[in-house]
Formats: C-alpha cells, sequence, structure tokens
C-alpha cells in the first residue's frame, strides 16, 4: 500500500473539508511524495491564517537586509557585504538582543534585531565570497539562580 491508501478509514475529502481548501497533492492521481514543493507554501498560508498579522516565515529578511534564521539552539544571521566594501574593516558588536555592523564606507553603521535573546559571548563569525554569517547561541530558557545576597 502507498501513501495515503494506508488508512481506509482515513477520508482525505473529510480533511479537506475541515482544512476549508483542496490539498495540493490530491490533483491528478498524485500523492503527496510525488511533489513536496508544496509543503513549504502550504505550510506558510496556514501560519498566516491561524496568525494573521504575524511573519511566519521560517527565514525573514530584515528592514536591514540580512536575512535571519533561526534553529532550535542558534540564530544565524547572513548579510550580503556590497562590492565597494572592505570586509577587514567591519567589526561586528553583539548584544543579548541585537547586534550592530561597523566599518562600512558610508561611515553609517546597521543594527540588526534578533528574534529572541541570545549568548553574546558565543557568537562565531565568517566572511566568504561576500557573505557575512554571524552565528550566536540562543539563550537558555533554564537558567541557574543566581544568589543576590541581602545588605544588613
Amino acid at each position: 500500500m502507498s501513501g495515503f491508501n494506508r488508512h481506509p478509514w482515513l477520508k482525505w475529502d473529510h480533511v479537506e473539508k475541515f482544512l476549508g481548501q483542496k490539498l495540493p497533492f490530491a490533483e491528478k492521481g498524485q500523492t503527496f511524495l510525488d511533489n513536496m514543493t508544496w509543503v513549504e507554501g502550504y505550510v506558510q498560508d496556514m501560519l498566516k491564517k491561524a496568525m494573521p498579522g504575524m511573519d511566519a516565515s521560517i527565514s525573514t529578511q530584515g528592514a536591514s537586509g540580512a536575512e535571519i534564521f533561526e534553529t532550535h539552539e542558534h540564530v544565524i544571521i547572513k548579510v550580503k557585504i556590497a562590492k565597494g566594501e572592505d570586509p577587514r574593516a567591519l567589526r561586528v558588536f553583539i548584544k543579548s538582543n541585537q547586534m550592530k555592523l561597523t566599518g562600512f564606507t558610508s561611515g553609517k553603521g546597521r543594527i540588526i534585531k534578533f528574534p529572541t535573546l541570545v549568548l553574546p559571548r558565543s557568537a562565531r563569525v565568517s566572511y566568504k565570497q561576500r557573505l557575512l554569517q554571524i552565528k550566536v547561541r540562543k539563550r537558555g530558557l533554564k537558567e541557574n539562580y543566581t544568589e543576590a545576597y541581602i545588605r544588613y
């Protein structure tokens, strides 16, 4: 048995009725394994419907022109550097909620906000073929308590 025919009790027309739209792989006798390119678009559409007004993308293109990705443990930022820029003049400064790029020929710095809090000292920066990549470890949700001493 292939694809969705393993469970005869599962009726895809009922699933489509519940979702309120046709499933993209149900056309022309396709199974969902024949063409998986529809998955990302389908998930994006569902997230937009579930969270209107929110940017539900997996990676985002920030106002600064940086592409931001999140994994379970890291935030990864990729910044395309223009041809006229000297990559050796660039400097990267990182705080727990944002980073600052300086050293551009225009003299202006760029601020890029992180989607979540990070550990600044864990940052690793690389430059290759006009692409600056910054990888920073996310701050863990389980933080140890630090004792605050009472003054008497």
